[in-house]
């Protein structure tokens, strides 16, 4: 088969805020991390408060959505490109759903008008923050959300990593905390929230994070393990008391070779162009994030727990082209294969890796157009649904084939299909709809 397109300039019809970072940046080294280690070991026995005695972490899938936050920032309003994707998520995502939004002084009249437009205004709290604070729109990051037991009346808990350092991103949960009922905690343990899926029994955190906290263990003294205790073993055990003791941890990785991020030239049109290739990727993982490739599904008539796994070859087959090596389908194969190993039931879906070119500078950028990063509710009262970012539009209309394959896919499993809007100007920076929001009960 011939590859299709793959000569074909692919370009965003409207202008993207030019301050929009990367979900992916910035990488930190282990030295990186060792240096923060320090810091917090000095800081930790002044301001370092006690974890929830009954820690209930929020799941990723179960129960109906309840309430959400999401962050927007004042680049989203007036461009289109965003404000209509806020604006499309708020008008399909249940009319019950409750909305923590924080935003900035000068964007709070323009939030106003989506939520009244979107017919929420009433189930939503708006938080503001400080103009200077660039918090970013990945709500998903920098922290999980725990609750303190099971019932109602426990609070909950924004629980943060040691260290994150992309954008004011770490402010997010000091500013909702101190404006609304929410309390927020530091925790020794290194990990971000899109690295870590919640299922009904277990918790999956791919494999990078919980690597670099063994590594600050063993090379920099940064938690003391008790003597005669294994290491990986205590660490493994403080994640899992740290997010939920009766939910068993998982860790999502491959011991194949991960290709780094790297630039090359071709020609296109008789001119020399770059093309930036493997953004994104983690040591351990594909993609450095593991809701961009994987999507809890619930349990089967097996019994077995679901998870649909992004496929770049099914994608492939689906557009008509020929396999691409920089798609690094044999590493999201053997991730399959653990995931097996784990007992999980695996559904493959189509992973479609695009690009998006700046004639300009003539450089080309390719990314994954992943529907894995979506929104997922299994609730016996409710039915089951699922908000699948959409991505066959303009310049990327060859991809309404991939996006009708995956939503056949979710209703094969007896899911409530709602497509969202076209979500590449958040995929072109490493995320998606999952990415944008935090669930903050269900």
């Amino acid at each position: 088969m011939a590859v299709t397109n793959i000569n074909r300039i692919r370009r965003n019809r409207a202008r993207l805020p030019a301050t929009l970072s990367r979900r992916d940046l910035p990488k930190r080294s282990l030295d990186d991390l060792g240096r923060q280690s320090r810091a917090f070991r000095t800081l930790s026995a002044v301001v370092l408060r006690p974890m929830p005695k009954k820690p209930c972490i929020v799941s990723s899938a179960h129960g109906p959505i309840k309430h959400l936050l999401l962050c927007y920032p004042s680049y989203g309003a007036g461009e289109r490109a965003y404000r209509d994707v806020y604006l499309d998520l708020l008008k399909k995502l249940p009319k019950t759903t409750r909305y923590t939004i924080l935003t900035h002084p000068s964007v709070t009249r323009d939030l106003q008008a989506v939520l009244s437009a979107a017919g929420a205004s009433k189930r939503a709290t708006i938080v503001e923050s400080p103009e200077y604070v660039q918090f970013l729109v990945w709500a998903e990051d920098p922290f999980v959300v725990v609750k303190d037991g099971a019932g109602k009346k426990g609070k909950t808990y924004f629980i943060e990593p040691f260290s994150f350092a992309r954008a004011a991103d770490a402010t997010v949960s000091d500013l909702i905390a101190e404006a609304t009922a929410l309390q927020n905690l530091q925790s020794p343990l290194y990990f971000q929230g899109g690295n870590v899926l919640i299922g009904d029994d277990f918790v999956l955190i791919g494999a990078d994070y919980p690597t670099n906290t063994l590594a600050l263990i063993q090379d920099y003294g940064h938690i003391a393990v008790p003597p005669g205790q294994n290491d990986a073993a205590f660490v493994n055990r403080l994640y899992r008391g740290t997010f939920d003791p009766l939910r068993a941890v998982k860790y999502v990785g491959t011991k194949l070779p991960i290709p780094q991020e790297q630039t090359r030239e071709f020609k296109l049109g008789g001119k020399t162009w770059t093309e930036v290739l493997y953004a994104g990727t983690g040591t351990a993982q594909p993609i450095f994030h593991i809701d961009m490739f994987i999507s809890p599904a619930g349990r089967g008539k097996s019994g077995k727990y679901r998870v649909l796994v992004g496929s770049p070859v099914m994608a492939d087959s689906i557009l008509k082209r020929r396999p691409m090596a920089h798609a690094m389908s044999e590493v999201f194969d053997d991730i399959v294969r653990q995931l097996q190993r784990m007992a999980f039931e695996v559904i493959r879906n189509p992973l479609p890796l695009t690009y998006v070119d700046d004639p300009a500078s003539r450089t080309r950028f390719w990314y994954f157009a992943t529907s894995n990063n979506c929104l997922v509710q299994i609730d016996k009262r409710t039915g089951n649904h699922v908000w699948l970012p959409s991505y066959g539009h303009g310049d990327w209309a060859d991809l309404a084939a991939t996006d009708r394959a995956n939503q056949r896919i979710w209703e094969g499993l007896e899911f409530t299909v709602h497509m969202l809007a076209d979500f590449h100007p958040f995929a072109q920076n490493l995320g998606s709809v999952h990415c944008i929001k935090k669930y903050l009960e269900r």
